[in-house]
């Protein structure tokens, strides 16, 4: 039964039906630009949800800082002297700006596992693969290992890094014309790197 009424509708009249489709695809193209997604923390939290509570009474407490996450995947081995220098180069220029409070990266991370000396004495000096006298490829590795650090300032693969931009508070980006080329210019040359 049902097949006899595809035959009869479907199938015997593939143009119309093609066209009919074609229309349909078009139609819903072309609403889709009125289409809007709110994907903000209070959509995709159910209402009174504890946890949200809880987060709204420790921001209160203590404030919450907005921040930035910029990913980077240079060519080179994270580990190289270039890539490094490169890092840092563009943490001190991203740090510069009036709306920054400060900038992390791989290398401002402590490691604690990647000299030989004694525990207490890593603690209190504890150093970050920026440091002169450092095992890099120990260090990275440590940072790799940890599962603190594993897929939050560096993937994987160990190809690509986060650097985390904290802004100041209370204060928001406010960049004129001029501040967005040089920026977008600076971070393009940087993503190529």
């Amino acid at each position: 039964m049902i097949s006899k009424i595809y035959q009869n509708l479907i199938l015997s009249k593939p143009k119309i039906i093609l066209s009919l489709l074609i229309l349909i695809a078009i139609f819903f193209g072309y609403q889709s630009k009125d289409f809007r997604l709110d994907a903000s923390s209070e959509t995709l939290l159910i209402e009174g949800d504890p946890d949200l509570k809880y987060l709204n009474e420790i921001n209160e407490k203590f404030g919450a800082k907005e921040f930035l996450v910029l990913t980077l995947t240079p060519k080179e081995k994270i580990t190289s002297e270039n890539t490094i220098n490169n890092i840092l180069s563009l943490k001190y220029k991203i740090q510069s700006l009036n709306w920054v409070h400060n900038v992390i990266t791989i290398l401002d991370i402590p490691l604690l596992d990647s000299s030989d000396e004694p525990l207490m004495d890593r603690i209190k000096n504890f150093r970050t693969l920026k440091d002169e006298n450092i095992d890099r490829e120990r260090g990275f590795q440590e940072i790799l290992d940890s599962p603190v650090f594993k897929n939050f300032v560096i993937s994987e693969d160990a190809k690509t890094t986060g650097i985390i931009v904290n802004i100041k508070q209370k204060e928001k980006p406010q960049f004129s014309a001029f501040e967005k080329f040089y920026f977008s210019i600076h971070f393009l040359k940087y993503e190529k790197i």
